[in-house]
């Protein structure tokens, strides 16, 4: 379990492609008043070439240094731990998204029909025991917090996560409703500007669609189906202009949550009718 100074972690393979992540996680980090856990997976090959000495794992003792000291110099002040884990890279970030708050990565979805379970930001965000935010797109620095409701306990976990994130920002929050869905004014949303649109087609399309002048999406983490994520957040995570945080319970350990959901009845976030 985490407690409330708990990290904001980012998981880092290379600097080339994971710099964004780690921006972004800086930024959550200095926002929340939380330190940063930089973490790199790593496994040593099963047999070394001939002559090497070792010198990946120095390899991946430069990527988290750098990247620590680049999100040093963005955030004056702020408190980063670089820190290289011995193991297969899903579940050292599973371990890593345990005791965090967030835990933040890249999206290493090529955007295609492939296999989600080829895709490690797909295996994370599908099993981590607490938020976690993949960062990808461009996003729009004032455009709203964007999140997708249809009645199920996923959608009213994403809508409650979404409110926080929207009020944090400072930013309009934009609820797509599906038939019967409840308001945002259940949840609180007080004084925040709210904008809420029918979802006209599939729930997917319209969120992909919605995230081009967004600055986050929220999706609620489906658990009614028996694969860990169902096609609306598939959808999401695989198109979306902007970057994309699945939202669950914090901390709710992975497998009582699979497990649970196996025992629901399939409900998801479907196309509004007209």
């Amino acid at each position: 379990m985490a407690s409330t100074d708990a990290p904001v972690a980012v998981g880092v393979k290379d600097l080339m492609t994971d710099m964004a992540a780690v921006s972004v996680a800086a930024a959550e980090a200095a926002a929340t008043g939380r330190p940063l856990h930089v973490v790199h997976a790593f496994m040593w090959p099963l047999e070394l070439p001939p002559g090497d000495d070792g010198t990946e794992r120095e390899q991946a003792e430069r990527i988290v240094a750098d990247a620590a000291e680049r999100a040093r110099e963005r955030h004056r002040g702020l408190d980063v731990a670089p820190e290289v884990v011995d193991g297969d890279v899903i579940e050292v970030l599973l371990r890593t998204a345990a005791h965090a708050s967030m835990l933040v990565i890249g999206s290493d979805d090529p955007g295609g029909p492939a296999d989600p379970s080829a895709s490690v930001s797909f295996q994370v965000a599908a099993r981590a025991a607490g938020p976690v935010l993949c960062v990808r797109g461009s996003g729009s620095d004032g455009g709203p917090v964007v999140v997708g409701v249809d009645g199920s306990p996923d959608a009213a976990v994403g809508l409650a996560i979404a409110v926080e994130e929207a009020r944090r920002r400072q930013a309009p929050l934009v609820v797509l409703h599906a038939e019967g869905a409840a308001c945002a004014e259940t949840h609180e949303a007080g004084d925040l500007k709210v904008e809420h649109r029918r979802a006209e087609g599939p729930a997917g399309q319209v969120l992909v669609a919605a995230s081009q002048d967004a600055q986050l999406v929220v999706v609620g983490a489906q658990g009614d189906r028996p694969t860990p994520l169902g096609p609306v957040t598939q959808t999401v995570l695989r198109h979306a202009d902007c970057p994309v945080l699945v939202a669950r319970k914090r901390h709710v350990p992975a497998q009582a949550r699979i497990a649970s959901s196996l025992r629901r009845p399939a409900s998801r976030l479907g196309p509004a009718r007209a």
